[in-house]
C-alpha cells in the first residue's frame, strides 16, 4: 500500500518535471495547452479507469503514443499526473501493482526519448 502511494507521488512529481523542462509550463498549464478534443480523451481515460478498466486507459494511452505527437505527449503527463487522484482500491482491482505501473509508464516516456529523465528520477532498476 504504502509502495504504491510513493509510486504514484512520483509519476506525479517526474510528470510536473517533464512539463516544466519540455513546455516551460505546470501540469495543470499543460493539460490547459491541450485542445477540448484532447482533454476530453484525458477525462474519458481517467473516467475509463475509475470504472474498472485501468488496463484499457494504458493501452490506448501505450496505442496513441505511437503517433509521437507534442498532443500525445501531453495527453499522456495529463493522464499519468492524474492517477495520483484514483482511488487505491481500483488498482489493486485491476491487477496492477507499482512495479507495473512504473514500467507502463517509462514505456510511455520512453518513445519520446524520455526513458533517461525517467531513470534519473526513479532510478534504474529494471
Amino acid at each position: 500500500m504504502f509502495e504504491q502511494d510513493y509510486i504514484m507521488r512520483q509519476i506525479k512529481e517526474i510528470t510536473a518535471v517533464m512539463a516544466k523542462v519540455l513546455f516551460h509550463a505546470k501540469v495543470e498549464d499543460s493539460f490547459a495547452m491541450l485542445q477540448e478534443v484532447e482533454r476530453q480523451k484525458v477525462f474519458g481515460l481517467v473516467e475509463m479507469t475509475r470504472n474498472g478498466r485501468l488496463k484499457d486507459a494504458v493501452e490506448e494511452i501505450d496505442r496513441l503514443s505511437d503517433n509521437n505527437t507534442k498532443e500525445n505527449l501531453l495527453l499522456g503527463l495529463s493522464f499519468y499526473g492524474q492517477l495520483n487522484d484514483i482511488p487505491e482500491y481500483i488498482f489493486s482491482e485491476n491487477g496492477y501493482n507499482s512495479a507495473k505501473l512504473r514500467k507502463d509508464f517509462k514505456k510511455f516516456v520512453n518513445k519520446y526519448g524520455l526513458s533517461q529523465m525517467a531513470d534519473l528520477y526513479f532510478g534504474d532498476d529494471e
